[in-house]
């Protein structure tokens, strides 16, 4: 926008100046020094502009300057540089919630001092998650950081059409259908328990990677409930990875190549790195996109000739054979691009979500053997075999640890908005373009809401929750409003089955590596799109027979 009114004062300008020298019957400009004035001038103008932009209107003139924030940030980078330095992505939003703790909006500065907020109260989050939810979008940066692995359905769908893709998908999210599931999910938790015991090796006991047999087994379980397939079935001749390969590759980045997409989400320069670490990133994401279309395209051709044998072999409906029949009954503009994107969004923060949960649930479970104890004593009043879902719902003390765990280790670190025209939260102006940052850990963790023991990890609290814990905008793990996750009950089960089916044959305790830390909390990977630890995450695991 900036360049494009640049261009047209200074054509103006040159034009203006042209006018005159013939008014006055000074020399006429010829053509090039006509287009080198252009030139010059645009520069200059620009140049102009973005020092005021950058210098003078955050400091001197915004509306927003009143409000609190941190001080100690880059004169041109703003906080950019502290956040890569921090030990978590939400290390720095924790120290300013605190510090100002009754604030609603803090301040801080981004890029060339682009002014930003973070929504730092209950009262704040409602209004901006529900009473002005269509008056905020997600930046256009999120599409190039967010968008490239989750892809763009409806996590990036803004207002009206955020509504229909919501309305048109919304029945294979409802509970009737979630609960067929329920067998589906117990299926691969008993793979699952089955493929640690062959990490195992044949031995009682033994330290394991967790993290990376969570990520297999919730990828293959969302898989099916998405598209009716174990994705460790669909692979990529183009690019050499399977599924699970792609998502492994744009997660678990390494410092290189996650520093190059950090900077990717504020200045777009993916496109212009050679490196393997950019490459590799971009040939997983790119890999992904062909696997899902081609077998987007399959399932459809199936669909139109009625082969039911090659479709999915379970009754709940599977997320890509509802959108291919509705598209084919109701003539609903869908296109393959759309479903991808549905998909994309449900495979990525479906599995991401579970895969990171279970792997805190384990590490909790390692660390606190009497919530352990009590997980499995109450397991243990369910009946032999397979519980149902109403069992499974039955499990109180299983309910709170789910909570718990999804309060204190929220995958995702933050999100953020647009403000999509001028409003007003909470009797402060907001103008157009101002770009809001929601963390749920800033409410997930808050002492003015949780407690003084908002850091511990308590399952019984959640017994006797009052004030803003009681509220549901006092937890932001699956975001409120019109715009909360519509896959949450299929992570809430899927949770539930692998964790009932671990209890039931494993012990959890520390690992050599747990040993050695100490009492020192894992070391989080920074930048990150996700909360996840940095590295493997070994837990020591001894059959119970």
């Amino acid at each position: 926008m900036d360049i494009r009114i640049c261009a047209v004062l200074a054509f103006a300008e040159s034009l203006a100046i042209y006018e005159l020298n013939k008014a006055y019957q000074r020399p006429v400009l010829s053509t090039t020094d006509f287009g080198i004035g252009v030139l010059a001038l645009l520069g200059l103008q620009w140049m102009l502009l973005k020092i005021y932009r950058v210098f003078i209107y955050p400091h001197f003139l915004s509306p927003l300057r009143q409000l609190p924030g941190p001080k100690d940030g880059h004169f041109l980078v703003g906080q950019m540089v502290n956040q890569y330095r921090a030990s978590s992505p939400v290390e720095v939003f924790l120290d300013w919630s605190r510090q100002w703790p009754d604030t609603p909006l803090i301040k801080f500065f981004g890029l060339a001092n682009n002014e930003m907020l973070l929504i730092n109260t209950v009262e704040a989050h409602k209004q901006i998650l529900q009473t002005h939810c269509y008056d905020f979008v997600k930046p256009e940066f999120i599409h190039r950081s967010v968008g490239e692995i989750v892809g763009t359905g409806l996590l990036l769908a803004e207002k009206q059409e955020h509504k229909r893709q919501r309305r048109l998908i919304l029945n294979v999210f409802s509970v009737p259908n979630i609960k067929k599931l329920v067998p589906v999910f117990q299926d691969e938790a008993r793979l699952m328990t089955k493929s640690i015991g062959e990490e195992l090796r044949g031995e009682p006991t033994g330290d394991i990677d967790v993290l990376s047999i969570f990520s297999k087994s919730t990828l293959n379980a969302i898989g099916l409930a998405a598209m009716g397939i174990k994705l460790e079935n669909l692979k990529s001749p183009e690019v050499g990875m399977d599924c699970q390969q792609c998502y492994h590759r744009m997660l678990s980045q390494s410092t290189l190549s996650a520093l190059i997409s950090f900077i990717n989400v504020h200045l777009p320069i993916r496109w212009a790195i050679p490196l393997e670490a950019n490459l590799g990133y971009v040939r997983a994401s790119r890999g992904l996109r062909s696997m899902l279309t081609r077998y987007i395209d399959q399932r459809s051709r199936e669909i139109a000739l009625g082969d039911k044998e090659k479709q999915v072999g379970f009754e709940s409906r599977d997320l890509l054979t509802f959108m291919l029949e509705e598209r084919e009954s109701t003539g609903e503009i869908l296109t393959t691009e759309n479903i991808m994107g549905h998909l994309q969004n449900f495979l990525a923060a479906g599995h991401e979500t579970t895969s990171g949960t279970l792997t805190w649930a384990t590490y909790i479970l390692a660390t606190r053997p009497d919530i352990q104890d009590k997980l499995r004593a109450e397991i243990k009043t369910l009946d032999e075999g397979t519980p149902d879902w109403a069992s499974l719902e039955s499990l109180h003390y299983l309910n709170n640890f789910f909570r718990e765990v999804t309060r204190l280790y929220s995958t995702a670190p933050f999100t953020y908005r647009e403000a999509d025209k001028d409003v007003v939260i909470c009797g402060q102006f907001v103008p157009k373009g101002t770009h809001l940052v929601m963390s749920p850990f800033v409410s997930n963790l808050s002492p003015q809401i949780w407690g003084e023991d908002a850091d511990q990890f308590r399952p019984e609290r959640w017994d006797t929750v009052t004030g803003d814990a009681a509220s549901p905008y006092g937890i932001e793990t699956f975001s409120n409003g019109p715009r909360v996750c519509i896959g949450k009950m299929y992570s809430v089960l899927l949770f539930k089955a692998f964790m009932v089916q671990m209890l039931r044959e494993f012990h959890f305790s520390k690992s050599a590596d747990l040993i050695a830390r100490g009492d020192a909390f894992p070391e989080i990977q920074n930048p990150g799109v996700t909360f996840r630890p940095k590295g493997d995450v070994k837990i020591h695991i001894e059959r119970i027979y």
